[in-house]
């Protein structure tokens, strides 16, 4: 029997919606929305089933997180959903070893993240977060999120475009009509590339049962930056992802130089990410629990 979707999704820890949506830029970028007021996180999906659902998240309480969808959902439409969702937030992310790490080093990084922050939004598929990386390079964030809109209002009708859909466009008209300029060789050629080796199936969901950087690496067109980038958005928080906007904050905040910031953040072991992004977040932010 179907319904409209209007259940709780369970974290086993704090998860702080508004500040996993605020933690990056990735919510500005289509074809996310973010209703400030409301403190609500939507956007459409097609599933598996080929029926197009908006899918709306609120806060509930510190590890209670509501799904709403526009449209009445089976059951297994409705587990595809939670699947989805979970990534978005990363709800399988286990805190616990960052707060331990940062307990010493930054009580109040220790607290933010018990207190639910910590999490990055992520996209719905690997796919999607490894293509608006890469329109992120050589690029500023007004051009990114031009680059992406057109990918998704024009050649994916509303929805982040698949693997499949990018290929068909082809170079010459995703680097004419889209705009990507160089991104659009890289885009086609690694598109078809991670498909052909079993990196990712034809969602763009990743199937590669470990994803390691020296992996990354080795496609043309992801050098460092990208490839940590991508390691961060699947958790991984060994390394930052060093790009002018980051270079720039740690020579003004800590008189850094590039080829001096990882080792500046060694003390945070598999955490340098977050000791250097959850320090730039409350500072800015002036956060208080």
């Amino acid at each position: 029997m179907s319904s409209q979707l209007n259940i709780n999704i369970f974290s086993r820890y704090p998860i702080s919606l508004t500040q996993t949506v605020i933690s990056h830029g990735w919510v500005q970028l289509s074809p996310w929305n973010w209703n400030i007021v409301k403190k609500k996180l939507s956007r459409t999906e097609q599933l598996h089933s080929g029926k197009l659902v908006d899918i709306t998240l609120g806060q509930l309480s510190a590890k209670n997180i509501s799904i709403q969808t526009n449209c009445a959902v089976n059951g297994v439409e409705t587990d595809q959903i939670k699947s989805i969702v979970s990534r978005w937030i990363s709800i399988d992310w286990d805190p616990r070893p960052a707060v331990k790490i940062s307990q010493s080093l930054d009580p109040r990084i220790a607290l933010f993240i018990k207190l639910g922050g910590g999490r990055f939004l992520r996209s719905t598929t690997f796919y999607e977060d490894f293509v608006k990386t890469i329109c992120t390079v050589n690029a500023n964030w007004s051009f990114t999120s031009r680059m992406v809109s057109n990918l998704v209002g024009q050649l994916g009708d509303g929805l982040f475009p698949t693997p499949q859909q990018l290929i068909n466009c082809g170079e010459e008209t995703l680097r004419s009509d889209y705009r990507l300029g160089f991104r659009a060789r890289v885009l086609v050629e690694l598109s078809t590339h991670m498909l052909n080796d079993g990196w990712i199936d034809g969602k763009g969901n990743l199937i590669k049962t470990v994803l390691r950087f020296e992996d990354l690496l080795q496609l043309r067109g992801i050098g460092p930056y990208s490839g940590n980038h991508l390691m961060m958005l699947n958790h991984d928080y060994s390394h930052i992802p060093i790009d002018s906007e980051v270079t720039l904050y740690c020579r003004e905040s800590y008189g850094l130089e590039p080829e001096t910031i990882e080792s500046y953040f060694e003390r945070w072991g598999d955490y340098k990410f977050l000791g250097y992004k959850l320090h730039r977040i409350l500072n800015s932010t002036k956060w208080t629990p």
